[in-house]
């Protein structure tokens, strides 16, 4: 599959950079308030409501309003308050509704009882509650709410609701180790929650189902290499990192995911070639960084060399001691001494 490049992801703290084929743009701000300069040049400014989910967006530049590229966080001062459009007198009920629950009261709660009033509406509403329902941790209804909007097979983000108005909900999804993707309302964000669902569930397979039936995207190459590796289709993983350059932290994971795969397959060496490339990078988020250190020692422990291997993790435990395994790996380790 070719995979569009469009990818979110941390420089600084409060600042980040989002690259896609268009070229670089970035962000800068934190809880509450944002200023975005896109790659064609945009201004945008956006606020939030922590908590929520939510954010709003308006230009800055004079120029029409768009979508905002992620949620926005904690107040940014001397900044332009944005403005928020709301439906008119004449405005469609259903639209009006959807419009209160999501951005005036703020209740995800009403909106099964809108798609029910609503049927034409009911795929949107499913798709708005499912993505909250999963920011607010209630996973049971997320994954009905979610399976029904992705089951409708539209595109979200081409709905009348979603295109008339400034202001969107966005979700920030952990799709990775150190792998961020900040999506806007559209049919890959519901994929790629409903999938991190899957997973988180103990359904890796279902979740490989949900995202290979996406378009293909940059982070759902990201989520798939994770998946791809988490099952043992190695060749699946080595088959999607080809040509991959370390130019991001999406890239570096992407990376060693395939290190991963290269050793599970005999070839150590292509293996501890790509991990240096992993970690020759200044500024790589530290949770690539332990994951790659991982996939070091076990490549050490393979080559016999546990002396070697009990000192990378001895370090990597030293940085970080709750990264999930890896008390348990050292433990191991340090067992067969």
């Amino acid at each position: 599959m070719g995979f569009r490049l469009r990818k979110s992801f941390k420089i600084a703290p409060g600042v980040r950079m989002t690259v896609s084929h268009r070229g670089v743009g970035y962000s800068v701000g934190g809880r509450g308030m944002r200023i975005s300069r896109s790659a064609g040049g945009r201004l945008t400014g956006s606020v939030g409501i922590p908590g929520s989910g939510l954010s709003y967006s308006t230009r800055l530049d004079g120029g029409r309003p768009r979508r905002p590229s992620r949620p926005a966080s904690r107040p940014q001062p001397k900044t332009a308050q944005p403005q928020q459009n709301k439906p008119g007198l004449f405005a469609p009920a259903p639209e009006k509704e959807l419009y209160r629950a999501l951005f005036e009261d703020r209740d995800r709660g009403r909106l099964p009882h809108i798609a029910g009033r609503h049927p034409d509406w009911a795929p949107l509403c499913a798709a708005f509650d499912g993505l909250l329902s999963y920011h607010g941790r209630d996973l049971a209804h997320a994954e009905a709410a979610l399976r029904t909007a992705l089951d409708h097979g539209g595109e979200i983000a081409d709905h009348p609701f979603v295109r008339a108005y400034v202001d969107m909900p966005v979700i920030t999804l952990r799709i990775a180790h150190g792998v961020d993707a900040a999506l806007p309302p559209s049919r890959e964000a519901v994929g790629l929650t409903l999938a991190e669902l899957y997973q988180a569930t103990g359904r890796p397979e279902q979740a490989i189902a949900v995202v290979e039936g996406l378009e293909p995207t940059f982070s759902a190459a990201v989520s798939l290499a994770e998946l791809y590796s988490e099952t043992g289709r190695h060749d699946a993983v080595i088959d999607l990192t080809n040509n991959l350059s370390n130019a991001s932290d999406p890239h570096a994971f992407l990376l060693v995911m395939r290190a991963r795969a290269l050793a599970a397959g005999g070839m150590g060496d292509g293996a501890h070639q790509t991990l240096k490339e992993v970690l020759r990078r200044r500024g790589t988020d530290p949770e690539i960084v332990t994951l790659a250190g991982i996939e070091q020692a076990r490549l050490a422990l393979d080559r016999g060399e546990r002396a070697r291997a009990r000192q990378i993790l001895e370090r990597l435990y030293a940085r970080d001691a709750a990264f999930p395994g890896l008390a348990d790996l050292l433990r191991q380790v340090e067992s067969a001494d």
